[in-house]
């Protein structure tokens, strides 16, 4: 924990030192069919099948991409910068031609600010790709990293983020629902991801919420949730009137769910909100005011749900809304009711205002006020099309005001959000109707906050940040001794930054599905819980942000004399010894001290080759936090002369050569 913490201070160091105009990434500027469009990229790696666009603005078909930007070296010194692509490729630094086409060239580095200007043209045929890679006396060829990628702050890059905030503002408030338009918007399920994703099934409320919540939910819900998507509907002296009947045409009948109060368990539930990460999305129910870190607030739980409903949610988060963005931590029963106790025990009881609702009443508003077309996927009856809300200007749901409003739902838009969806409608729209897996996956880690949990790019996670919390929800169970083998409360949850380059595709789009029956890192007091709606798309966009295909190469079966190199190289006896702390399928490791490491069978399944290699030449360069020792020196040596002469890139391939063949 004091080592993530220095690491901290240098990275808030090292930012500080840049100037105030740095940002991080580089900008890139994409040509195809006579438009251009720009945007801001981690690394400069590209990916573009064949028959795709390379943004949602642009059109399929040729296209070239230029980045530009500084590479932020910390030291004045001879490196080595490699290059492999695709397509036609060029690269100039600091003014000068350093390739002209793939290959790897020394140059000399300044410290601080290198001008890198990188020009790509799409392959004549087959997928367009690239990928910048560096080394130097001190480490291996690796991904020149995003913490020393930067770019000035520019106009277009402005205007071209802004429009990418509107479009998804555009698919997010579900505005094509109500405004159905054939002529500029795609078919249901077709083109933008998040386009057309239905509102939360409005089944069984009575049983799950308390009726005066859904009162006041649909009356004011921004004031019980900040940045929620669900849009005040009302307006007028009998707004709460009228969500009041709504209200009881929903709970009409309903039976609630047999209450099961377990307060003594409440000290285990906030246990679990701090082991599972809850702590880094959601305040504490018992929290006040404001929140630095802007969590979501919990404290109106106690007054919303039913305490058995809300385990049932708990266990299921997506049941009723495949498009949750609350995660599928697969809790057990026992785990659910603690989980829930805490949350009900701990909340604090609003007393809301309880008003007799008209059923009969509910029942004509919940059609003519809309509900249904963003809950239950029904088309609009009554809303203008598209195309005549474009014409209207600042009316509607776009007018700042309540009176230009006039009956348009209220989103709760700030300005900056108006601004950017206006932006967005003054394109011709077709964005909407295709997609980019590196820009879905860059949407989706900030609207599911993985940041919350994982550090980024050298940007440590709120979880880290929140830990102080976390352990004084921990320190109210009784001290218990740490039993070897069992979860470690400060091991650090594995970094973001590398996942498109480290995992396979087909892996990782399980374990985002949380469709991986088992846990990698079993000293983690973390869970990865499952976002099944979006891993797919997630994991395809992150291979490609590193220049990365879906599918690597089919490689020939494992060769007889490297797997039995490779078994020998793991075990003690003339090898590394890495048994003794790894698994080898259903052999355990032989001294584990506090936890294991992951166990070998599990590598093949889930590791690129290229990452793997990466990995075990220098793993403290990609996780200074790691356990994992370094067993080769920066020229790639190791200490054991035999095999293959102690080089051990080819030692490493016969490890893994024989890890392919462990079940």
């Amino acid at each position: 924990m004091l080592f993530r913490r220095l690491l901290c201070l240098l990275a808030a160091t090292v930012a500080t030192a840049l100037s105030a105009q740095d940002l991080p990434g580089l900008k890139v500027t994409f040509a195809a069919g006579g438009k251009t469009d720009v945007r801001s990229d981690r690394l400069l790696a590209l990916y573009v099948p064949a028959g795709q666009a390379p943004t949602p603005f642009l059109t399929a078909g040729p296209f070239t991409a230029k980045w530009e930007g500084d590479l932020q070296s910390p030291l004045r010194g001879t490196f080595k910068l490699n290059a492999e692509s695709s397509g036609k490729f060029k690269l100039s630094l600091n003014g000068q031609p350093l390739l002209d086409g793939p290959g790897i060239k020394t140059v000399q580095l300044n410290k601080g600010a290198n001008r890198i200007v990188a020009e790509i043209a799409s392959a004549d045929q087959g997928d367009t790709f690239v990928r910048l890679s560096w080394a130097s006396k001190d480490f291996p060829l690796e991904p020149v990293p995003p913490t020393i990628l930067t770019h000035p702050a520019d106009k277009d890059l402005d205007a071209a983020t802004q429009r990418r905030e509107g479009r998804l503002l555009f698919a997010q408030l579900n505005c094509a629902a109500c405004h159905a338009d054939a002529a500029l918007l795609p078919a249901k399920g077709a083109g933008m991801p998040e386009l057309g994703q239905n509102a939360p099934l409005l089944a069984e409320l009575g049983a799950k919420y308390r009726p005066e919540w859904i009162a006041d939910w649909i009356a004011h819900p921004h004031s019980i949730r900040p940045h929620t998507l669900m849009p005040k509907v009302f307006n007028g002296a009998d707004a709460h009137q009228k969500a009041a009947d709504i209200a009881a045409m929903l709970t009409q009948g309903a039976k609630p769910m047999e209450l099961h109060e377990k307060k003594e368990l409440a000290p285990q539930g906030g246990a679990l909100f701090a082991n599972l990460g809850c702590v880094a999305c959601h305040q504490r129910p018992d929290s006040e005011g404001a929140d630095a870190h802007d969590r979501i607030p919990l404290g109106h739980v106690s007054d919303k749900w039913n305490q058995s409903a809300l385990v049932e949610f708990l266990k299921d988060p997506a049941k009723n809304y495949a498009a949750t963005r609350m995660p599928h931590f697969r809790l057990e029963d026992e785990e659910a009711v603690q989980l829930a106790s805490y949350l009900i025990n701990r909340g604090r009881m609003i007393k809301r205002q309880a008003l007799a609702g008209d059923a009969t009443r509910g029942a004509a508003l919940i059609v003519s006020a809309g509900c249904l077309t963003c809950h239950a996927g029904m088309p609009a009856t009554t809303q203008p099309t598209l195309a005549t809300v474009l014409k209207a200007g600042d009316k509607g749901c776009l007018s700042p005001d309540d009176k230009a409003r006039a009956g348009a739902p209220d989103f709760a838009l700030t300005e900056k959000q108006r601004t950017a969806l206006k932006a967005f409608l003054a394109t011709d729209l077709a964005s909407l109707k295709q997609d980019t897996p590196a820009e879905f996956a860059e949407r989706q880690i900030k609207n599911l906050n993985c940041v919350a949990c994982h550090a980024r790019d050298g940007n440590v996670s709120t979880w880290t940040k929140v830990d102080g919390e976390a352990k004084k929800l921990r320190d109210a169970l009784p001290p218990k001794e740490h039993v070897e083998g069992e979860p470690v409360p400060d091991a650090p949850i594995p970094p973001l930054t590398w996942l498109g380059e480290k995992l396979r595709h087909d892996w990782m789009s399980k374990f985002i599905a949380g469709q991986v029956d088992y846990k990698p890192r079993p000293w983690l007091i973390g869970r990865m819980p499952g976002f099944a709606h979006v891993a797919d798309g997630v994991a395809l966009g992150l291979n490609h942000q590193h220049g990365l295909p879906q599918t690597e190469a089919a490689e020939p079966a494992p060769n007889a004399e490297m797997i039995a190199n490779g078994e020998k190289l793991i075990g003690a006896d003339g090898g590394f010894n890495c048994i003794t702390c790894h698994a080898v399928g259903e052999k355990e490791a032989t001294a584990v001290f506090e936890a294991p490491a992951i166990n070998f069978a599990q590598t093949a399944e889930r590791l690129r080759k290229g990452y793997f290699h990466r990995w075990v030449l220098a793993p403290t360069r990609i996780d200074p936090d790691t356990k994992m020792p370094k067993y080769a020196d920066p020229e790639g040596v190791t200490q054991l002369s035999e095999p293959y002469e102690g080089k051990g890139p080819t030692q490493f391939e016969a490890i893994r050569q024989y890890i392919r063949t462990v079940k």
